[in-house]
């Protein structure tokens, strides 16, 4: 019979046998898992948290640009009315209030794939095509100076101030020698893409003799910068159609050039912008072959209808912005100008 001496020593050594290689395996085995379950959690989380983060600083960016975009539109062709102060007379004042100091030059002009061969210029012409994928761009409209910037002064897309010009020789205001001299600022804003990225090129500067500045980036990564202009018709065909609801297409920058006066029919402007996120945002997504972006249409056929869509072929994500915007001074009331 073992003494109890020699059982407590055979229980102390089982006791302190540790586990065997299979129990080690299986519990290597267990934790393994549990640390590729954590890992693809943790990537996961990081990857849709980047990419997130990528849709946001992208959805800034670009409702920034639009909104800059969409503000000169909106003023494309404004001019203050000449004849508002009543001071001039009431048998001068329905004659001077025909005319604004809206006095010369283009109020809307683009290009479509191609760049200003003149962007500095008030009637600019298009240079020959260089990239299907960025149209340009230019508009223009009476700013202020009388105002201060803290107070809301219109400025160029760049913030700077715009110089006085004078207005055009036979302008209805140089013929009272009693009126203040005739001169406005016009602010020119020339929006268009090249490098992958959309700049502006504004006319701000100290003096009318003096250069313009160099156009600076207002949003990078671009793709696509497409725009198209929706086209009164009835009007173009027969200016002194009756004021009322009209047939209204939608048609690109070289249709308009090629047509006489057609620019002064423009009633809308369709601007669509593409944005793409930095290299590897959405690696796991934009890779995979189901992942689709809508794209800019490149057709004034496909801006009337549905936006194309576009399959990805990198492991970037991207966004579209795509909005029209009214030209205030011409969608209302016949366009064509007395002087």
């Amino acid at each position: 019979m073992p003494s109890l001496a020699s059982f407590n020593g055979v229980r102390s050594a089982a006791l302190q046998g540790g586990r065997t290689l299979i129990e080690l395996m299986i519990s290597l085995a267990i934790g393994l898992a549990i640390t590729a379950a954590v890992s693809g959690a943790y990537l996961s989380t990081a990857r849709t948290s980047r990419v997130a983060g990528e849709m946001a600083g992208m959805s800034d960016t670009g409702q920034l640009a639009m909104l800059m975009i969409g503000d000169s539109i909106r003023q494309a062709g404004y001019g203050e009315i000449v004849g508002s102060d009543v001071t001039f007379g009431a048998a001068n004042i329905d004659a001077y209030r025909s005319q604004t100091l809206f006095g010369d030059g283009a109020h809307l002009a683009g290009c479509t794939g191609a760049l200003f061969a003149d962007d500095t210029i008030s009637t600019p012409t298009c240079a020959a095509a260089t990239n299907v994928n960025f149209d340009t761009l230019m508009v223009r409209f009476q700013g202020d100076t009388a105002v201060a910037p803290a107070q809301g002064r219109i400025d160029d897309c760049l913030g700077a101030q715009v110089p006085n010009e004078p207005l055009p020789a036979g302008h209805l205001g140089h013929m009272r020698a009693a009126l203040p001299p005739m001169v406005r600022p016009m602010v020119q804003n020339v929006y268009f893409g090249t490098n992958n990225a959309l700049s502006c090129r504004g006319n701000g500067r100290a003096a009318v003799g003096d250069a313009f500045a160099a156009a600076q980036q207002l949003v990078g990564n671009v793709e696509q910068f497409k725009v198209f202009y929706g086209f009164d018709d009835v009007r173009f065909a027969n200016p002194n159609s009756t004021l009322g609801a009209s047939i209204r297409s939608i048609r690109d920058a070289s249709y308009l050039n090629a047509r006489a006066g057609s620019w002064d029919h423009v009633v809308t402007v369709h601007v669509c912008m593409l944005i793409r996120s930095d290299p590897d945002a959405g690696r796991g997504m934009s890779m995979s072959a189901d992942y689709q972006y809508t794209s800019c249409p490149m057709t004034a056929a496909q801006a009337s209808g549905s936006m194309p869509l576009s399959q990805a072929t990198d492991s970037a994500v991207r966004r579209t912005y795509n909005q029209v915007f009214t030209v205030r001074s011409r969608s209302t009331a016949n366009p064509i100008q007395s002087f």
